[in-house]
């Protein structure tokens, strides 16, 4: 869970601060002291969030505070600051009396990080711009001899599964193959002559009367033959044999 809410945001003033309100705010903290931000604005009669309260001492009306642009030797002790801790403005306004990290981190973005870029030091690294430029144009050279070599593993990797999914056959395998192919087509021919000669077919049809010395008889025969339309499969079967 998150931190709550200091307040409902029903009935709360925004907006720029006014006089009476600085007023109420000064004298309740000069009166009772520095106390639990959330109840302040309830205790000094106040309709203003609580943050908006401690922000609004902090970085205007407290009396410590001090007032005008940072002097050279508050920036170069935040330039000191900034090399060792970064952006932890709170950290650095701890370390000068009188200046809140709203104020020295403001400073910093308007006036110093300026100075230093017309100096020729990175305000980030707090090194010459020339090396940052150099090692920055590395990495990036780096990066991109590492990409390039990454896509050429993966289409090697890729042409790889393709030569390995299509080999072609061999002429053994394909001689192989045909030789199956006729060996179990043989056999069927075998079985099916094997079929034939112990079958008795009926000798009293007429297709199979060759006494008569007609050989228009032979040819022309009224009744229908008995394999019309039923060995269909037997030339279908011949036909495809002879592959």
């Amino acid at each position: 869970m998150g931190r709550q809410p200091c307040c409902d945001k029903q009935g709360v003033k925004r907006g720029p601060w006014t006089a009476e309100e600085d007023k109420k705010l000064i004298s309740f903290i000069l009166t009772h002291g520095r106390c639990c931000w959330r109840a302040v604005p309830k205790l000094a009669g106040l309709l203003r969030c609580g943050k908006s309260c401690r922000l609004r001492w902090t970085n205007y009306l407290c009396p410590d505070l001090k007032r005008g642009l940072l002097s050279t030797a508050e920036e170069q002790l935040v330039i000191d600051l900034h090399a060792k801790l970064g952006n932890r403005w709170s950290k650095i306004a701890a370390k000068l009396p009188g200046r809140t990290d709203n104020k020295i981190k403001n400073h910093w973005n308007t006036h110093i990080k300026k100075k230093l870029i017309k100096m020729g030091i990175d305000p980030a690294t707090h090194q010459p711009l020339a090396n940052c430029k150099a090692s920055t144009s590395q990495s990036t050279d780096t990066a991109e001899s590492t990409k390039s070599s990454d896509t050429r593993d993966e289409q090697g990797v890729k042409e790889g599964r393709r030569r390995d999914m299509a080999l072609p056959i061999d002429s053994s395998e394909q001689s192989n193959w045909l030789e199956s192919g006729n060996k179990a087509s043989g056999q069927d021919h075998e079985q099916l002559v094997n079929w034939l000669s112990e079958t008795d077919l009926p000798m009293d049809e007429p297709w199979l009367n060759f006494t008569s010395t007609n050989d228009d008889a032979l040819c022309t025969v009224e009744e229908p033959l008995p394999w019309d339309g039923a060995t269909d499969w037997l030339l279908d079967y011949q036909d495809g044999s002879n592959f």
